[in-house]
C-alpha cells in the first residue's frame, strides 16, 4: 500500500522539477516506504530499508568517490532510488555513476529544476502515512466484519460474500480433493468453475496466503493448522502488490471465520452437502438455467463430466417433519452412495425427500448403481425410492427430479406401501393417473357414486366391508384366492361376496364392473380414507 517509485515521479511537486530517469527505469515500480535527504557516501546505518533518497550531488561532486561503490553502499543500505537534484554542485550526472547505476539496475533520476526537497518530504511522508491510515482502517473494518461473521454463525455464503465485496475479486471455497464447495463474486460460475479440478491441482498448497500456480492464484488455508481441511482461492493473478496484501488480509480473516464455523458446528461432511444441496435447489427452483454454469458447478464438486445423469428420489421413513436444517437422512443416502463408489450429488427435495444424482453410461448402469445405494441403506430408513432419467443435459434434471419425487409420493400413499426397491413412473399404472387426479371433484363423485352404499355404513361394517372389497378385487374375482387372503373358508367366502354385491347393488361376477370398483378403491386409499 506504499506509493511505488514511479507514483513519487509523478507527484506534481516533482513533475515541476523536472525528473528524468538516467538508469533502472525497470525497477520503478518498487514501493517506496520513506523519502531521506542524504550526502553521505556511505549510508550504512541511517536507513532501515524501502528509502528514497535525495541529494544535491555532495558525494557525487568528490573526486574521491568511487561511483560504483556508491551505488553499491546505497543498495546494501536499502534505497530503492536516488534523485540527484542538478545545478549547485552538479551541471550534469557523471558518466561513471549513470553507468553503474545502469549496471546494478538501480534507479537514478536527476532534477533538472531546483526543488525544496522539504516540499517533497511533506507530500511523498503525507501520503505514505495516509496509506498507512488506510491500511489500518481496511485491516480493522476486515476483522471486525468477519468476527461478527464468525459469532453470528460462520455461514459460509456469507463469508464468501464478503470476502469477495472486500477484495473485488471473486473467491471459492475448495476441500483438500481440490473440489470447489462454495464461490462468490460476479464472474460466471461457467468461466469461475472451468475445469477446476485439474486447475487447482497446479496451484500447490501454501501454509500461509501467498500467490500458487501458473495462474498466480491467492490461496489461503482453511482449518486449524494441524487439521487442515480445506482452502480458500481468488482465481486471479493480483495486478499490483497492494491488492495481494489486501487479499492476504481479507483471505487470512475469512479463513478464520470458516474455521471458527466448522469447530463450532462440529460436522464433517457439511459443507460438501450444503454445496451439493444448494446446486439441487437451483435445479429444481431457479427459473433460468444455465447448462455451462451448472455442468461447471457438478464438476467443480466432483461429478465425473461427459456421462449421462439419473435421479432417483428417496422418502426417507419417519423424517416427514424433520428439521430442514437437520442434514442427517442426507449423510445417511450419500454414505451409501460413497459405500457403492456411485458418483453422486445428494440434497433434500422437499420434506422427507432426498434427492440422488448420478453420472452413469447408461440406463442399466444407472438401475444397478441406484439399486446399489438403496440396498446399503439402513433397515427401514426407505418407505419408497423414485427415480427417472437418464438425461444428458442439467436443464433437463429439474423434470426428472420431479418425475421421481411423483413416483415416490404415490408409492408413500399407497395403504400398504410397497418394499423400497426403486420404482419408475412406468410401474405405477393406474395409481399414478389417480394420483394426477386426486383433488378433481369429478374422481371424488365417482368414488361415492361406485362405493357409497359401504361408504354410508357405520363402523366396523364399513371398514369390514371396504377392506373385503379391497381384496376380493385384488384377487381378480377368485373365490379361492379371496378365501385364502382374508382367512374364510369358501362357504363364507361366497357369503360375504353375496353381501357386497347385495349392498353395491351389482355382479361382482362382471370383470368391468370389477374394473371400475377396483379403480374407486385406489382413489379412496390414496385419499386416505
Amino acid at each position: 500500500m506504499y506509493p511505488t517509485l514511479a507514483d513519487v515521479l509523478d507527484l506534481p511537486v516533482l513533475r515541476a522539477a523536472a525528473p528524468r530517469v538516467r538508469a533502472g527505469s525497470g525497477g520503478l515500480d518498487v514501493p517506496v516506504r520513506w523519502v531521506h535527504v542524504s550526502e553521505q557516501r556511505d549510508p550504512a546505518g541511517t536507513l532501515s530499508g524501502g528509502e528514497l533518497v535525495l541529494s544535491i550531488g555532495v558525494a557525487v561532486a568528490d573526486p574521491t568517490t568511487d561511483p560504483a561503490a556508491y551505488v553499491a553502499a546505497l543498495r546494501a543500505a536499502g534505497a530503492v532510488g536516488l534523485v540527484i537534484e542538478l545545478g549547485q554542485h552538479l551541471d550534469a550526472l557523471p558518466g561513471p555513476l549513470v553507468q553503474a547505476a545502469r549496471a546494478a539496475g538501480f534507479p537514478l533520476v536527476e532534477l533538472g529544476r531546483t526543488v525544496r526537497f522539504v516540499e517533497i518530504t511533506e507530500v511523498v511522508h503525507a501520503q505514505i502515512l495516509n496509506s498507512q491510515y488506510a491500511r489500518m482502517q481496511f485491516t480493522q473494518r476486515v476483522h471486525d466484519t468477519f468476527r461478527a461473521l464468525a459469532v453470528e454463525s460462520g455461514e459460509v455464503g456469507r463469508v464468501l460474500a464478503e470476502a469477495a465485496t472486500l477484495t473485488g475479486q471473486p473467491v471459492v471455497l475448495e476441500d483438500l480433493g481440490h473440489r470447489a464447495l462454495a464461490f462468490a463474486g460476479d464472474v460466471p460460475a461457467a468461466v469461475l468453475l472451468k475445469d477446476w479440478t485439474a486447475r487447482s491441482r497446479q496451484a500447490p498448497a501454501t501454509p500461509e496466503p501467498a500467490a500458487a500456480g501458473p495462474e498466480g492464484w491467492a490461496t489461503c488455508p482453511v482449518g486449524p493448522r494441524s487439521r487442515r481441511w480445506g482452502r480458500l482461492v481468488v482465481p486471479q493473478r493480483a495486478v499490483a502488490d497492494d491488492a495481494a496484501e489486501r487479499t492476504a488480509i481479507v483471505l487470512r480473516n475469512a479463513a478464520d471465520a470458516l474455521t471458527i464455523g466448522r469447530l463450532l458446528g462440529d460436522d464433517s461432511l457439511g459443507l460438501e452437502l450444503e454445496a451439493q444441496g444448494e446446486l439441487l435447489q437451483d435445479l429444481l427452483h431457479s427459473t433460468t438455467l444455465d447448462e455451462p454454469a451448472l455442468r461447471a458447478r457438478a464438476r467443480a464438486l466432483g461429478l465425473p463430466a461427459g456421462g449421462a445423469l439419473a435421479v432417483a428420489v428417496v422418502a426417507a421413513g419417519g423424517v416427514a417433519g424433520a428439521d430442514p436444517h437437520d442434514r442427517g437422512p442426507v449423510e445417511v443416502v450419500a454414505a451409501a452412495a460413497r459405500t457403492a463408489q456411485a458418483p453422486a450429488i445428494v440434497g433434500r427435495s422437499g420434506a422427507g425427500r432426498i434427492a440422488l444424482v448420478v453420472s452413469c453410461r447408461s440406463r442399466d448402469q444407472a438401475d444397478g448403481l441406484l439399486e446399489r445405494v438403496v440396498e446399503l441403506l439402513p433397515a427401514g430408513f426407505a418407505d419408497a425410492v423414485g427415480a427417472a432419467g437418464p438425461v444428458t443435459a442439467f436443464t433437463d434434471l429439474a423434470a426428472a427430479l420431479t418425475e421421481a419425487a411423483f413416483v415416490v409420493d404415490v408409492a408413500a400413499s399407497a395403504a400398504e406401501p410397497p418394499p423400497a426397491r426403486i420404482r419408475r413412473s412406468s410401474d405405477l399404472g393406474a395409481a399414478g393417473l389417480l394420483w394426477q387426479l386426486r383433488a378433481d371433484e369429478r374422481l371424488a363423485s365417482y368414488v361415492d357414486t361406485q362405493l357409497g352404499p359401504l361408504l354410508r355404513l357405520d363402523e366396523p361394517a364399513r371398514g369390514t366391508m371396504l377392506a373385503t372389497l379391497a381384496a376380493f378385487l385384488d384377487a381378480g374375482g377368485r373365490i379361492s384366492t379371496f378365501a385364502a387372503a382374508v382367512n374364510l373358508s369358501r362357504p363364507a367366502a361366497y357369503a360375504r361376496v353375496a353381501r357386497l354385491q347385495e349392498l353395491l347393488g351389482c355382479a361382482l361376477d362382471q370383470p368391468r364392473v370389477r374394473l371400475s370398483l377396483h379403480l374407486a378403491v385406489l382413489a379412496l386409499q390414496q385419499d386416505g380414507s
